[in-house]
């Protein structure tokens, strides 16, 4: 029985350390790397950097040395050897339940929950090694063999709690990569998190923005995006809209100056504008605020300080101006595409078809869901 013990449960044994270690790492270095960065740096108050390589290894081998000196101690190697991974995949689970009030509730509850689940754990141990010498021996301790498999379920149930317990808001994610990404100046990948997602909140949206901004493309593609907030969300507040680790300063000196008199977004841009100190990027923002506001009295009357509307203009501007020509009986700025028209003939003709709800739904979402259009008619309170 006891070469059975040193030698029949190796296999075992190895196979769910490597189960542990692939899903740890991946499981930190994919998922959660962004998370564990903005957690380290909320918590460092900006001192230190998380290195998703270094921070995955690490992490990874100090939970499996918990593991090792927890199998050292109990001797669980038969049916009960996956509890002994029990600890450590708690512990990840608790280290990654971050959420976006990380300053004010990281660990939380977890403080005086975990030494309690470590009270029931250390119960169940004992228990499943008072009944580990009355299981029946068996040389079945191959790779198929009912041991192996136990223990391998017991793993994959171990696991799958520990991504419940971590953070799993997919909105805090995209913010978390974009803010990440924003830091690194890739902007194109910014621009790809969660695009085909309708999953948003304001925080995103201001990320969006500036990622659309830095890239040039704030007037062609703003509204391919879901958009919550208006032009409330283009700048961060504080509150409902925040930046964890991109440095605001940064954001504000690419529109021009940082005003200390707190103001709603369009009001700042209106008043850097009125300043003089706008710069180009800023008359895109502040032609964008209006658009977000479905003002496009204001819109158009400040488009033609900043583009000259017998060129070539931006796609949403251009969609804007072909809905305004529509709506005004005497237009301020008289604007006409053959092409665009057309479009927005369709569009208003599907908006109030009487067919049948889903088609009509379908059409608009395949068709138009990226377009201003849409975006004003869902949030203009326009029938």
């Amino acid at each position: 029985m006891a070469q059975f013990n040193k030698n029949g449960t190796f296999l075992l044994r190895v196979t769910c350390a490597i189960f542990f270690l692939l899903f740890t790492y991946f499981y930190l270095y994919d998922y959660q790397c962004n998370i564990l960065a903005v957690a380290q740096h909320v918590l460092s108050h900006g001192a230190t950097h998380y290195n998703r390589t270094v921070g995955a290894i690490v992490i990874t081998l100090v939970l499996w040395l918990i593991q090792l000196v927890l199998y050292a101690l109990t001797g669980l190697g038969r049916r009960g050897h996956a509890l002994t991974y029990v600890p450590s995949l708690l512990l990840l689970g608790v280290l990654t339940d971050v959420s976006p009030n990380v300053s004010d509730s990281y660990l939380g509850n977890w403080l005086w929950a975990f030494p309690l689940l470590m009270v029931l754990y250390g119960f169940v141990v004992w228990v499943v090694r008072q009944l580990e010498p009355m299981e029946p021996a068996t040389n079945a301790t191959g790779l198929f063999s009912r041991m192996m498999w136990i223990n391998m379920l017991q793993m994959v149930v171990f696991a799958l709690v520990t991504c419940g317990i971590g953070c799993n808001d997919t909105v805090f994610h995209y913010r978390m990569n974009v803010e990440n990404d924003i830091i690194d100046g890739d902007y194109a990948k910014a621009l790809s998190v969660g695009y085909y997602d309708a999953k948003t909140d304001s925080s995103l949206t201001m990320l969006r923005v500036w990622a659309l901004s830095e890239s040039g493309k704030l007037g062609d593609h703003l509204f391919e995006y879901p958009l919550k907030g208006r032009s409330d969300a283009m700048l961060p507040n504080g509150r409902s809209v925040q930046m964890l680790m991109a440095p605001e300063v940064k954001l504000y000196e690419k529109l021009g100056v940082y005003f200390k008199q707190k103001m709603r977004p369009r009001q700042y841009l209106e008043k850097l504008h009125q300043k003089g100190y706008a710069t180009p990027q800023a008359h895109d923002w502040l032609l964008c605020a209006y658009l977000l506001d479905c003002d496009l009295d204001a819109f158009v009357n400040a488009l033609p300080h900043y583009y000259n509307v017998q060129k070539a203009l931006p796609l949403h501007y251009r969609e804007a101006l072909v809905l305004y020509n529509h709506l005004r009986q005497h237009p301020h700025i008289v604007y006409h595409s053959q092409v665009m028209d057309a479009d927005f003939e369709d569009f208003i003709q599907l908006l109030h078809s009487t067919g049948d709800v889903n088609t009509r739904s379908f059409l608009l979402h395949t068709n138009f869901d990226k377009t201003y259009w849409n975006y004003y008619y869902s949030n203009s309170g326009r029938k």
